[in-house]
């Protein structure tokens, strides 16, 4: 809470404490018993540190945050304890005697006893609210949409971090220490060298792994994932559906690879790597058309 909205808060506490020490003699010199005066300020305190903590920690650290669940079991729990205080509170100055050995509960009844609890109740609800209307002012909603820009960023940040990391370990793996991979082949763990495969292609959730005996058996994983698991150079993702092993490139046709008579895309942003993976090939290039 900023330090102006902080003064207007302690601002209101203060014309809400005053209020009922002013008020009676506004209406005619009225005066209230001591009693009413110390219960009215105590449930003006517990709805005000009720409000404090909604919008403080409640709204600032969950609901602005998106995590709407844990405000309405947290939120929950604030409001049941702030009923508990206030019945509590009210119970314990329905108990104070007023003469002729009547209590101030025998005094007023049942049902004047009963609205000023549900009095209560709506008393905090009404802030429960207001503090959820002031948290979510435009500034806080403002606030609310870069904190989940900021989380988005972040996790796509740690992702591009944990790609990179894993391109790394593969150019520091000295050469020739993998020749296969193992993948599930309908649910069955097979090893397949990796001078047998072609290319591997992109199908939904699935890929679709080309041999060079002709097979095209279907592995239930992304293209990026297998990536992973694939020495950075010899294969080269061309396409975000494409993936191709460098050492069986053919040629080039019409700007597209050609690998066992198949032309595959080779998109603008993959050509970069892809030709300085060939550059380090022993591989002569057919550029046809």
């Amino acid at each position: 809470m900023s330090r102006k909205r902080l003064t207007i808060f302690l601002c209101v506490l203060l014309v809400l404490l005053i209020l009922p020490t002013t008020l009676p003699f506004m209406l005619g010199h009225i005066v209230l018993p001591w009693w009413a005066y110390a219960f009215y300020a105590c449930i003006v305190l517990v709805n005000a540190g009720i409000y404090l903590v909604q919008r403080c920690l409640l709204i600032d650290r969950y609901f602005v945050q998106g995590r709407i669940g844990a405000y309405v079991l947290l939120s929950t729990a604030v409001f049941l304890v702030g009923l508990g205080l206030q019945y509590f509170l009210h119970s314990v100055f329905n108990r104070f005697e007023i003469g002729d050995g009547l209590t101030v509960q025998d005094y007023l009844g049942f049902g004047v006893n009963l609205s000023q609890l549900v009095m209560m109740s709506i008393l905090q609800l009404v802030t429960t609210f207001v503090a959820l209307a002031v948290g979510m002012s435009d500034e806080w909603r403002v606030a609310a949409f870069h904190y989940h820009e900021a989380e988005k960023k972040n996790r796509t940040l740690v992702r591009d971090v944990q790609d990179l990391k894993g391109q790394v370990d593969a150019l520091k793996r000295p050469a020739g220490q993998q020749d296969s991979i193992t993948v599930k082949i309908d649910l069955i763990k097979k090893q397949l060298r990796l001078d047998d495969i072609l290319y591997v292609q992109s199908d939904g959730d699935y890929i679709v792994i080309h041999l060079a005996d002709g097979s095209a058996p279907m592995v239930l994983m992304t293209l990026k994932a297998l990536e992973k698991q694939l020495p950075f150079d010899r294969f080269c993702r061309i396409h975000r559906s494409f993936l191709v092993n460098v050492d069986k490139v053919e040629g080039l046709k019409g700007g597209k690879v050609s690998i066992a008579g198949n032309l595959l895309p080779l998109s603008d942003s993959s050509k970069a790597r892809f030709f300085e993976i060939l550059s380090h090939k022993p591989i002569s290039m057919r550029m046809q058309g």
